[in-house]
């Protein structure tokens, strides 16, 4: 994410959207919906090719593509947008709302919204992808980040099996090969199905049986954190191990979830409380492992003065692992939700003013606490996120529903 746009008014610095259609008709009503939002800088052109060269003569902060376009559709317009222009937050725009759209761009949207959008969605949108960019933009965030130097990429694992998923006549099975591929995936996947975290009875032998029992969104998810979790050095962690940040994730991830069944979340709001919960801590391992020295004086400042991690990396480092993490996966285009959950899941009333997978990681990261193996205290639970969200008397439910699955 990079700082907001240089166009400007009343020496204001607006952020800079760039909408592009094949309609000339959509295109004219995205022109009236955005003379009704002045606060932003809108452009529209007709085709991927005319948003790619405008793109090299001025940055935007977000580009707004319809799927369905000749010559260069809108996936392949933001996988290009990706490669070229990371920090911009992509969003598909479309009517074309079927699964396969939303494989083919998993990687490179951050997005996904269907025709027709009304004018206080888009507004929500956009207004919401600018204050992740503000909080992910400022001096001291972006002098962290040019200090660090390589991110890890996206997993091929990862992308292997988003392609397989886009076959109607995928199988377990072929899932299951795929990860099977990989020796160390598969170690890691059955010592994770068969430990005490998901709760399963009998004994989990092949990944197509993990597959089958996990179901596919999870085997997703899963594939992801572990490969991440596997990127990093743990010789350079001296504080806390790689397995303690894993299994409090998995933790969280599985307390998340739960919250989200018992409120009767869709699916997608599952899977993505879910993968948040894996990844919200992956900020502390790219601090462990590219600023080891640096990370571990947080700690024994924490430590010593009893006061919490993030309190006391954004005195020292003029940032967080929480906004770090996020960093990695805004460029990694995981959706805007998940993205939003890690990167305040210490501060979500920054973020959310309703129920989200936001919510459910902040709750459950805050049960099961990883500084505690540390000596240093917990972020406590934000109440009055919770009151104003009106789920304040949901939280004991929640904690009863987690205390059975704390180690």
């Amino acid at each position: 994410m990079v700082m907001l746009t240089e166009a400007k008014s009343d020496g204001i610095a607006k952020p800079r959207v760039l909408f592009v259609d094949d309609e000339p008709q959509l295109l004219r009503m995205l022109r009236l919906m955005m003379l009704r939002m002045p606060e932003w800088d809108a452009s529209f052109v007709e085709s991927g090719q005319a948003a790619l060269a405008l793109m090299e003569q001025k940055p935007f902060d977000i580009v707004v593509a319809d799927m369905r376009m000749p010559e260069m559709n809108g996936a392949q317009l933001l996988n290009e947008t990706m490669k070229r222009h990371p920090q911009t937050f992509r969003i598909i725009l479309s009517g074309y709302a079927d699964q396969d759209t939303v494989f083919k761009c998993v990687g490179s949207t951050h997005q996904f919204l269907s025709k027709p959008c009304s004018l206080e969605l888009l507004r929500a949108t956009l207004d919401r992808l600018c204050g992740l960019n503000k909080g992910l933009s400022s001096p001291e965030f972006q002098k962290i980040v040019t200090q660090i130097s390589a991110l890890p990429s996206i997993p091929k694992l990862y992308f292997s099996i988003i392609d397989a998923l886009q076959d109607p006549n995928c199988s377990t099975a072929t899932i299951g090969e795929i990860v099977a591929e990989d020796p160390g995936m598969t170690s890691k996947m059955l010592q994770l199905v068969n430990s005490a975290f998901f709760g399963f009875s009998g004994s989990v032998s092949s990944p197509a049986e993990a597959v089958q029992v996990l179901g596919t969104s999870r085997i997703r998810a899963l594939t992801l954190s572990i490969c991440v979790f596997s990127a990093f050095d743990e010789v350079k962690f001296k504080a806390l191990s790689v397995e303690q940040i894993w299994n409090h994730s998995v933790q969280t991830a599985v307390g998340a979830q739960q919250i989200a069944f018992l409120e009767s979340a869709d699916d997608t709001f599952v899977e993505q409380a879910f993968t948040a919960g894996l990844l919200h801590d992956v900020g502390k391992l790219i601090m462990a492992d590219k600023l080891p020295d640096a990370f571990l004086k947080v700690i024994d400042t924490a430590r010593k003065e009893k006061r919490p991690m993030e309190i006391v990396e954004r005195e020292q480092l003029g940032t967080t692992h929480a906004e770090l993490g996020a960093y990695l996966l805004g460029l990694w285009g995981m959706p805007v939700p998940l993205v939003a959950a890690v990167a305040w899941h210490h501060n979500p009333e920054r973020d959310s003013s309703v129920f989200c997978p936001l919510t459910a990681v902040h709750v459950a990261n805050s049960i099961f606490n990883l500084e505690r193996l540390l000596g240093c205290p917990a972020s406590p639970i934000n109440m009055d996120y919770l009151s104003a969200i009106g789920m304040a008397d949901r939280l004991k439910d929640w904690a009863s529903a987690l205390r059975t699955k704390r180690s």
